[in-house]
């Protein structure tokens, strides 16, 4: 595995765990694409890591792409609340109808 793919993967994988302590389930379909986001991370990094069963985790990897994706857009169908900053996530953020003074 290259090390800045490396890095790249512990890096989102640790954004993910800290989106998901933060929303918790006051945003659950936001969470859930952070549940997918460090599936996504995890699968990826054994795939490239040369592991046994190389083609269950690639396949793994697409499953939860899949799954994070389908869970973002409906978060944002939805108008789920974020966590913030996007860097190192601190707070539930506002919606986009809190923002325009609509909620």
């Amino acid at each position: 595995m290259h090390p800045v793919f490396a890095i790249f993967e512990l890096l989102l994988a640790a954004l993910s765990a800290r989106s998901i302590v933060i929303l918790g389930v006051r945003a659950p379909w936001t969470t859930a694409g952070w549940i997918g986001t460090l599936g996504y991370c995890i699968a990826a990094a054994v795939e490239y890591s040369g592991a046994a069963m190389r083609p269950m985790w690639a396949a793994a990897s697409y499953l939860c792409l899949v799954a994070l994706t389908a869970a973002f857009v409906v978060a944002g169908v939805r108008d789920e609340p974020q966590a913030e900053p996007w860097w190192w996530p601190k707070r539930v953020g506002r919606t986009r109808a809190q923002r325009r003074g609509l909620d």
